[in-house]
Order: structure tokens, then C-alpha cells, then sequence
């Protein structure tokens, strides 16, 4: 995932939608697992691991999978 100042190395939010698309289109067959790799440019690379199912022609049972280190943590108040 590209943004304004630079590419996140881990898009877990976009994994979701791409492998649903995937699986819906027949570019990947219903619960083949595929890699996304990301961050390679930035020298952070990172490896999700994704698969999703088809049910009745629906997509259903998207699961994204990997590892993830936590860069910054916060809280917000209202």
C-alpha cells in the first residue's frame, strides 16, 4: 500500500480485499493459500500469508495470516 510519504511494509486492511478479488475472479483457486510479499524496496519486507473459500458463489472465509512488529502505539481520547 503506497501513501503520501512512502509504502506501509505490512497492508493486512488490502490483503483482505485482494485475495477475496483473487478467489472471486478465478485467479486463485478457494482455499489455495498465496503469498503477498511487501515492503521489499523499503527494505521491509513482509510476508502475508492469505486464503479464502467459496460457498454457494460467494466469497467467504477470507483469513490473513504473517507476522507483524508493532512500530508505534498510541491512544486516543474523545
Amino acid at each position: 500500500m503506497i501513501f503520501y510519504n512512502g509504502e506501509d511494509p505490512a497492508t493486512g486492511s488490502a490483503a483482505g480485499p485482494c485475495i477475496a478479488w483473487a478467489v472471486e475472479y478465478g485467479v486463485i483457486p478457494p482455499e489455495q493459500q498465496a503469498l503477498i510479499e511487501q515492503g521489499v524496496e523499503m527494505k521491509r519486507r513482509s510476508r502475508l500469508y492469505v486464503t479464502a473459500g467459496k460457498d454457494d458463489g460467494k466469497v467467504v472465509n477470507i483469513r490473513v495470516a504473517g507476522h507483524a512488529v508493532e512500530v508505534v502505539h498510541g491512544e486516543t481520547f474523545f
